[in-house]
This record gives C-alpha cells, structure tokens and sequence, in this order.
C-alpha cells in the first residue's frame, strides 16, 4: 500500500521531533537505493535517520567514509567514490534532488553545511583537494563545482605540469542560479548570489550578485530571501 505525499510529510514533520520515529520514517521509506562497494576495506556508510530514495552510492577503494546526517532527504542522487582515505560529509536538514557527488584519487572531499538545497547538478573533487559548501545555500538546476580539470596539460617542450587542482570553498547563505558553473580555486563568500550560467573562477565578495563568462560583480550590498515578499 503506498502513501500519499501529503502523509508522508506530515509524518516525517512529526518524526522531526522524535529520533526513534525519524529513524522508523528513514527506514520504510529509503527505497529503490542501491550501495556498491569494491575493495570495501574500512569504508563507513552513515544515514541513519535521513531518507535517501532512488539514491545509488559506488565506492571503489578503502578507509573511505561517507557520513549523511539526520535530517536529509536525498533524492535521485549518485554519491560515486573511487580512491582512498576519501569522504563525504553532509550536514542536517538538507535537501538533495538529482545531484551526482563524484570523488576521485587519495583524500579528496566534499563537505555540504546544513540547511543546504540542491535541485541537481555536478560536484567533483579530485587530486586529493576539497570542495567545501557552507550551510544554508541554495543551488539551482544543473549546477556544477568542481575542483580540477580531470585531465592533464603540460608546458611546452616540458613534463612540468601546469594545471594542478585547487580547493573550492562556497559560504554561508549562497544562491547559485541554474546552469551556474564553479571552477578550482574560487571562493564565494558569504551572501552572495550567483547568476543563471555564470563561471566562477576567482573570489566573489560578500553580499555581492555576479553574473557573467567569466562572472564578474554587477552588484554589491544585497540581501537575499529564500522567500518571494
């Protein structure tokens, strides 16, 4: 027998407040999810009490962790690891649909603060650096961050690599608009918005709006409300 949207919420909005029905609600309804593991040394999975539906997690290697609050709801999500000592960590109250975390080589992260909705998109760590996203932001559709090329360019006439990966950091309270594309070494502070298919490839100030290829500020001193007043 299944269960209307509308009793479900009402029941997961109750279970918030007791960790025994959370953890009841999170068991009977985590469905069509699927964990693959290869090597499957020491690697930890954690979920209890958030639900995860249609959400297929692939490790690849050992010592790897991913940890999922109470609180989530993941939904149509793939969470792909392929290395070691690698680790995902998702805070509470957050809320996932049709995002891809896909992590790469020895000691890469990704880090997603509480309180943070993603509609979908692509997050990709590699070379053993780290993305980190602060609580409360909100992405849009087919979003993108990631923190190296994925493959290798070299100097001319030399072995010497030139483009290494470089730690991504995303602030509190941050709004990325669809098709919004994040790129190795940025770092958008707090408050900020980012614009419908902008490319981040620096610093983006504080309270500030930027848009553009590459983004650049077109606006400064600005607040922004999840809610339409």
């Amino acid at each position: 027998m299944s269960m209307s949207n509308d009793l479900k919420n009402s029941f997961l909005s109750s279970a918030k407040k007791s960790t025994f029905l959370l953890n009841l609600f999170a068991g009977c309804f985590s469905f069509a999810t699927k964990f693959r593991t290869k090597g499957n040394r020491n690697n930890k999975i954690i979920y209890t009490g958030s639900l995860l539906s249609r959400t297929k997690i692939h490790i690849k290697g050992e010592d790897n962790s991913i940890l999922i609050a109470p609180k989530n709801r993941l939904s149509d999500c793939k969470l792909n690891i392929t290395g070691k000592n690698c680790k995902i960590v998702i805070e509470s109250n957050c809320t996932l649909k049709k995002l891809e975390l896909w992590l790469e080589d020895d000691g890469s992260e990704i880090f997603i603060g509480h309180t943070t909705s993603i509609e979908g998109g692509h997050i990709a760590s590699t070379e053993g650096e780290s993305i980190k996203i602060g609580s409360d932001c909100m992405f849009s559709h087919r979003i993108e961050i990631r923190n190296g090329d994925s493959h290798s360019i070299f100097a001319e006439g030399t072995k010497i690599r030139i483009n290494p990966a470089k730690p991504v950091i995303v602030g509190n309270h941050v709004w990325l608009g669809a098709d919004a594309k994040v790129l190795k070494g940025s770092v958008v502070n707090d408050g900020a918005v980012i614009a419908t298919g902008a490319i981040v490839t620096g610093v983006v100030e504080p309270h500030s709006i930027y848009a553009g290829n590459p983004a650049k500020k077109i606006k400064d001193d600005i607040h922004w409300d999840r809610e339409r007043v």
